[in-house]
């Protein structure tokens, strides 16, 4: 596919063509509703969204289970806008409306100024990111950077942007996509591909020295997660380990292909087929590249499937590639009218999908098109525990919650931010598995002197768990907490009353 044509409309009128500010009016008018879906949802925070928000609240390089960007961003908007469920999700619609933008200059660079408005479309209704524009994760700023590394590889191989320098910063871009999501290491990879076919095809876009360029900004905007895990056990990095689950193998190419399926789910049915196109490649260094940055990171994850187990956003990293190898060919062959229909289908598609989306946040539920299991019963009924759970502490005269999950205490610590009621967590076994086990895990107080501490401690049954040093209150009996999360699921917790013994030791 050609550069951008001096003829194009954009180029024609030195700046913004009426097109482009009619695409521009229509995304921004997306953000706009989807930030409104956001405001108004009844639907509370899930479970990552709130352990992200409490990260948020104690500023480091790492965490647990995750590197730190995610938790920046909320921490940013928590502090600017106060403590609301949409506070936490406000930026997921802006930052995917500045994806969108980004990559439209790549699709412009790569194809013209038609490319570039297919892909500010394609990428804002894109039904993943119509969901990410609601939920906050760990997707949303690595998909922003990933794009932005991109662009800059798609300035190096089309001229546009010097070779070193493009190198330099699609370095420092996909370092800081590592800040957000360690799949951005596939980033790597696909530079080292792509070096690889551009040298057989007799290409010169990437020599050695810009490779290394590109890896040592990239470690250098990386580094502070990699000196965090390096200081911390590589805690975040062992994490990844057990999110894989290789230690139980199931070796089923179904898994594979269910993965893929999903794909058509998270891209949009015609939209994903298209995609496939890019396999043809061609001899346009733009689209090996492209090819480079998509197809090895499905590769890895249906392999991921076929040894274990992977959830359908594991590839989304592949998406920014496809989206502009897609408009590009959408634009080709002087945008044939053939061409443009079948965009044209598979952009309405996406759209009824995307609005479809947007009219479920708008409301928090499915209606009538509910499953037997709500994907949605995890975001509710936590203010209801919160609820009685302020009314056994009043009761009981406590100010410590003990959770028996890390669903309950992410949620709990949310709902109690600034009120004075400590959050903890029963380690059963004393081996760590979440953040809240790791570094909020209750233990009796090492001084003996030390009154026992009054506590209500979660339980998913009437008779209170197993906890040494803790004499429990039986009279009057515990409060039962219940709260119908979906039409056939009600949740029910019961809130134990214990003081601890007098002693040293701890869990």
């Amino acid at each position: 596919m050609p550069a951008v044509s001096a003829t194009s409309d954009s180029a024609r009128s030195g700046g913004w063509a009426g097109p482009d500010r009619l695409v521009l009016g229509l995304i921004v008018l997306v953000a706009v509703l989807r930030n409104l879906g956001i405001v108004l949802s009844p639907l509370e925070l899930g479970v990552d969204e709130a352990q992200y928000w409490l990260w948020s609240t104690t500023f480091d390089f790492g965490y647990y289970t995750k590197p730190p960007l995610t938790s920046w961003i909320i921490g940013v908007s928590h502090q600017l806008f106060g403590h609301h469920v949409w506070a936490v999700r406000l930026p997921a619609p802006w930052l995917h409306l500045l994806t969108a933008l980004v990559l439209w200059r790549a699709a412009f660079w790569h194809a013209g100024a038609a490319a570039g408005r297919w892909a500010a479309l394609l990428w804002t209704c894109l039904p993943a990111v119509a969901l990410g524009s609601f939920v906050i994760s760990t997707d949303t700023p690595l998909l922003l950077f990933w794009s932005l590394g991109l662009l800059a590889l798609v300035g190096a191989v089309t001229g546009r942007i010097a070779a070193s320098r493009a190198m330099a910063l699609a370095g420092v871009a996909f370092g800081l996509a590592l800040l957000g999501k360690y799949a951005a290491i596939y980033g790597l990879l696909g530079i080292g591909l792509f070096w690889v076919f551009d040298r057989v095809a007799g290409g010169r876009h990437v020599s050695p020295a810009s490779l290394l360029v590109f890896a040592s900004a990239m470690v250098i905007a990386a580094s502070p997660n990699l000196l965090w895990n390096l200081t911390n056990d590589f805690t975040t990095v062992r994490h990844l380990g057990d999110n894989a689950n290789l230690d139980r193998q199931s070796h089923d190419p179904l898994n594979s292909l269910r993965f893929l399926g999903a794909q058509f789910a998270t891209a949009g049915p015609l939209v994903f087929a298209l995609m496939f196109g890019i396999l043809k490649g061609g001899r346009d260094p733009v689209a090996r590249l492209l090819l480079c940055l998509s197809l090895p990171v499905i590769a890895i994850i249906m392999v991921q499937a076929f040894l274990s187990e992977a959830n359908a956003n594991w590839a989304l990293a592949a998406m920014p590639a496809l989206v502009v190898w897609l408009a590009g060919w959408l634009a080709g062959r002087a945008s044939s009218p053939a061409r443009v229909r079948v965009g044209v289908a598979a952009l309405t598609i996406n759209a009824a999908l995307s609005a479809v989306i947007l009219a479920v946040t708008f409301a928090g539920s499915l209606g009538p098109l509910t499953p037997e299991s709500d994907p949605f019963r995890r975001q509710r009924g936590w203010s209801q525990l919160a609820g009685d759970s302020a009314a056994a502490l009043t009761r009981h005269d406590a100010t410590m919650i003990i959770a028996d999950r890390r669903a309950a205490a992410a949620l709990l610590s949310w709902h109690f931010h600034g009120t004075g009621i400590d959050v903890l967590v029963h380690d059963e076994d004393g081996i760590p598995s979440n953040h809240f086990e790791q570094n909020l895990a209750w233990s009796r107080p090492p001084d003996p002197k030390q009154p026992g501490r009054r506590l209500i401690v979660l339980g998913g049954d009437m008779v209170p768990p197993e906890m040494a040093g803790v004499t429990w209150v039986t009279a009057p009996p515990p409060l039962v907490s219940t709260a119908e999360i979906s039409h056939n699921v009600t949740r029910r917790i019961y809130l134990h009353q214990g003081i601890e013994d007098q002693g040293s030791g701890s869990n």
